[in-house]
């Protein structure tokens, strides 16, 4: 009776465990040809050296955040199979681990998938991500070029990036003061439209405002108002803006796209 009672209880126990990893990792459903690596056991393998571990995220979030030695082969870029496969070739004995922002974002998924489907062996998708790895081990991570010494206060919670994102209402009010300065940070491919009442707006995309303006502690003396295309590469700006000790800025909730969707400004955007 005691084995059939382990073995019931055993039972239980995996299937509960099964029914909450379901939960907190909802995509994984979706890639049954992937396979998965768990946070400690990338963590063994980062340790002993068998394993490779590839940001496949935009180039700004990569030198934003990353695990120390993390290679960075972005899944936008055309040439993504064959420079993953170069990153497996000069590392014959090692497994990869490709990542991205989390549960939520699906990049680890597709670039592990490519792999798969380009015929690809020991490639992984560590579906935790960059925030997971920062919290579990700091030491192990480099934010804005340095290690995390102190996590609680260098990792920025998302309470408090939304104290920065302000609605198109309020972005506007700010931007008609004379100390402000408004930059569209979208790419120049996205800017198909100006947002209503902001057309001065300083075109500056993420990549050359991080380098070009916040690196030189430029505009430090205005108020910073900063849209991009959907509201979520902002959130890696604000690193850089507390890095070097920029207060007075806000972000546009939402990006461009929440404006120029809504039926209450697409009257009135004006369109190049």
């Amino acid at each position: 009776m005691k084995s059939l009672h382990c073995l019931v209880v055993g039972i239980v126990v995996t299937l509960v465990a099964s029914v909450c990893t379901a939960e907190e990792f909802p995509y994984r459903k979706d890639y049954p040809d992937v396979s998965i690596i768990e946070l400690e056991a990338l963590k063994a393998g980062y340790d002993d050296g068998s394993f490779v571990i590839v940001d496949v995220r935009s180039t700004i979030e990569y030198e934003t955040i990353h695990p120390k030695g993390a290679l960075h082969v972005s899944l936008s870029n055309a040439d993504f199979e064959s420079k993953l496969r170069e990153v497996a070739e000069n590392n014959p004995s090692k497994k990869i681990a490709t990542y991205c922002n989390g549960i939520t974002c699906l990049k680890s998924y597709n670039a592990a998938q490519k792999a798969v489907d380009a015929g690809m062996k020991n490639v992984y998708a560590f579906d935790a991500g960059i925030p997971a790895w920062a919290k579990a081990y700091p030491a192990d991570t480099l934010l804005v070029g340095k290690p995390i010494i102190d996590p609680e206060k260098q990792l920025i919670p998302k309470s408090e990036f939304k104290k920065k994102t302000i609605s198109f209402e309020e972005f506007r009010e700010k931007a008609a003061k004379t100390n402000t300065q408004v930059i569209d940070a979208r790419d120049p491919i996205q800017r198909i439209g100006r947002l209503p009442g902001l057309e001065n707006a300083l075109p500056i995309p993420l990549d050359k405002l991080i380098k070009n303006i916040i690196q030189h502690d430029r505009m430090k003396d205005r108020e910073l108002v900063i849209f991009d295309q959907v509201g979520k590469q902002v959130r890696w700006v604000m690193y850089h803006l507390e890095d070097r000790g920029y207060k007075n800025y806000y972000f546009l909730k939402g990006g461009a796209t929440s404006v120029l969707g809504d039926h209450t400004y697409r009257n009135a955007r004006v369109v190049r």
